[in-house]
């Protein structure tokens, strides 16, 4: 997440393509939650600096257009399903193996981490059953309250 700093600086350097304009607090205020919380520092300077790499004539950056080419970063920073399919299949990974790589790769984990984690099963979890749901009412007529409450004999119709 940018800090307020950080996206001060941000705001300088944008500034600097424009005869070092002079921002207040109000446009630092703006600008900041403007910004999505999820970007790094990194991320805003590589997307600002993609913003006047281009041709913009006349156009300066606002956080949208920040917030637009680190989406687009982002989304080709990902591997493809291919990539991925070669990488499990260099690792020469499991299928469950190879499932837990794949959703690491695309959570944005580097290969190495990625098959670690996938080889020693750190991405499973053991999920605990739910408990049958009761009404939340006291048992009628001595009835019980949830279908798991209920003995075998009588769902059957045997003897109580």
């Amino acid at each position: 997440m940018l800090t307020k700093g950080e996206a001060a600086a941000l705001l300088s350097l944008r500034n600097a393509h424009h005869g070092n304009a002079m921002w207040d607090d109000v446009q630092l205020d703006a600008w900041h939650s403007e910004l999505n919380p999820t970007l790094t520092a990194g991320e805003a300077r590589e997307a600002l600096r993609r913003f006047y790499a281009a041709d913009h004539e006349g156009r300066w950056c606002g956080p949208g257009d920040i917030n637009a080419i680190a989406r687009i970063m982002r989304r080709d920073a990902k591997p493809t399903e291919a990539q991925i399919n070669r990488e499990c299949e260099n690792r020469r990974l499991t299928g469950v193996q190879a499932w837990a790589y794949r959703r690491q790769r695309m959570l944005g984990e580097n290969p190495e981490k990625a098959a670690k984690n996938a080889i020693q099963g750190h991405v499973h979890r053991q999920v605990e059953p739910s408990k049958p749901k009761t009404s939340g009412r006291p048992h009628r007529n001595g009835a019980p309250a949830t279908l798991a409450d209920t003995g075998l004999n009588a769902i059957l119709g045997g003897p109580r």
